[in-house]
């Protein structure tokens, strides 16, 4: 794999398995738009936590909603 380290940061082991688990559980591009305003460790908790995809979206949605 070619290295990017000196033009990006983040792109550790367990923050590439969560970019990973991400586009996973969020397929569609628009739905990932769409609750952008949650925090990275936000995403993190929700893909930890919940494997039931529509607690996931309703967990997301509430903490979007509730500034959370």
């Amino acid at each position: 794999m070619p290295r990017f380290d000196r033009f990006m940061t983040g792109l550790s082991r367990r923050n590439l398995y969560y970019m990973r688990a991400l586009a996973e559980a969020w397929p569609d591009p628009q739905v990932v738009q769409q609750p952008a305003q949650l925090s990275w460790g936000h995403f993190m908790l929700l893909i930890d936590r919940l494997d039931d995809p529509a607690a996931r979206d309703w967990y997301a949605a509430a903490a979007d909603e509730g500034g959370w």
